[in-house]
């Protein structure tokens, strides 16, 4: 059984939470042939940066010779990834079974965001 990072990626990744999610996976990855798996479960929104920083993980991950995989994909992010033909292109890496060390990419906040006490959570219009 492989050792994996498994990484929850925020609600919106955009261009700031895909410069964080680089960074933070390029400081936990060991180089030996890493398994990363990238938990899309809360994922809502995807923009062109965020695309591109989700692009350089998984070249990253096999600049390395690693593994990536995602797991519990959003009906909103698996028709993006699907409409930009990632999936395909998953594919591609090796599969492998975990036993997975977890970080979470917090989303990063607008300087003059404050955040709130009782958020308040209005519908999404599809």
């Amino acid at each position: 059984m492989s050792c994996a990072l498994v990484v929850k990626v925020p609600e919106a990744l955009d261009a700031k939470n895909a410069r964080k999610l680089r960074r933070e996976l390029k400081s936990k990855l060991s180089g030996d042939s890493p398994c990363v798996v990238l938990d899309l479960s809360r994922v809502k929104d995807i923009d062109l940066p965020g695309l591109d920083g989700l692009l350089s993980c998984m070249n990253e991950v096999a600049r390395q010779d690693g593994g990536l995989q995602l797991s519990g994909v959003s009906p909103e992010a698996a028709t993006l990834l699907e409409l930009m033909r990632v999936n395909e292109l998953m594919q591609k890496f090796p599969g492998f079974s975990i036993e997975a060390q977890q970080f979470e990419v917090a989303p990063e906040m607008a300087p003059e965001e404050v955040p709130a006490e009782n958020p308040v959570q209005l519908p999404v219009a599809a």
